[in-house]
C-alpha cells in the first residue's frame, strides 16, 4: 500500500451500455462519508468537480484500463499477472474494455469542463491526494464480491477504497510483477486526447487494479 498525505474522495463507475441502462456509479465524500449513487454519468460530474476543489479523488472505472505488450505474439492476449481466472481479453473483460473507451473519454471531457484545474494521474506515482488531484484506477468487482446491480458493484468498490482513505493510504493493487512486459495505457490515451495532460510517457504505464476484499469491508 502506498502512503499519501491526505484522505481522498472516492468515485467508482461500473461501466456498461448507457443505452441499456447498464451503468452505475457511487461517490463517497471523505470528510462526511456521505454516499451518493446513480446511473447517469452526467449526474456524478458536478460531485467530482465540487470534491476536487477541496480534496484529492480516486476514480475507479470497472473496465480494463491498460493492456500488456509482450514480445511473444502467442502471449498477446494472456492475462495480466494477478488477474487469475478473469483476464482482460476474455468474455466480459474484452467487451467492457471496448465500451469504456468512448465512455471514459466522454467523462474526462466533462470533468475538464466542470473543473479545468484537475491534475490527472494514471497510477500512484506523484499522487498525494492534494486538492485537484485525480488518480484513475481499474476496479475489479467479480465473483462473490458482486452485488445485485451496477450501482451495488460501484458502491462495494467505493466503500472498500474508503477504508484505506481513512488511513491515508491507497489500496493494494492485485497486479503482480512480470518480467519482460510493457503496457499500453488506454486511460492515458484518453486523457491525452482530452488535453488533461501532455506526457506521452504515461502511455507506457500500468495502472493499479483494486479488487474488494471481504476482510477490509
Amino acid at each position: 500500500m502506498s502512503e499519501i498525505k491526505y484522505s481522498y474522495d472516492v468515485c467508482v463507475i461500473d461501466i456498461g451500455s448507457p443505452k441499456l441502462g447498464n451503468i452505475g456509479w457511487c461517490f463517497i465524500e471523505a470528510s462526511t462519508e456521505q454516499i451518493h449513487t446513480g446511473q447517469n454519468i452526467d449526474d456524478v460530474v458536478p460531485l467530482i468537480a465540487a470534491g476536487l476543489q477541496s480534496n484529492g479523488l480516486v476514480l475507479g472505472l470497472e473496465a480494463p484500463l491498460f493492456v500488456p505488450l509482450r514480445e511473444d505474439l502467442m502471449l498477446a492476449t494472456k492475462a495480466r499477472k494477478g488477474e487469475k481466472r478473469r483476464p482482460w481479453s476474455a468474455g466480459a473483460g474484452a467487451q467492457v474494455l471496448t465500451m469504456n473507451l468512448p465512455i471514459m473519454t466522454y467523462l474526462f471531457k466533462r470533468i475538464k469542463i466542470a473543473y479545468p484545474n484537475v491534475e490527472a494521474f494514471v497510477n500512484e506515482d506523484g499522487f498525494e491526494a492534494h486538492l485537484a488531484q485525480m488518480m484513475v484506477f481499474e476496479a475489479l468487482v467479480s465473483g462473490s464480491d458482486k452485488g445485485d446491480s451496477h450501482v451495488d458493484d460501484a458502491q462495494i468498490m467505493a466503500k472498500y477504497c474508503l477504508t484505506f482513505s481513512k488511513d491515508k493510504v491507497l489500496p493494494p493493487s492485485i497486479l503482480e510483477e512480470e518480467a519482460d512486459i510493457e503496457f499500453f495505457n488506454l486511460t492515458s490515451a484518453s486523457l491525452l486526447r482530452c488535453g488533461l495532460f501532455q506526457n506521452i510517457e504515461t502511455l507506457h504505464c500500468k495502472s493499479p487494479i483494486y479488487k474488494p476484499s471481504g476482510d477490509a469491508l
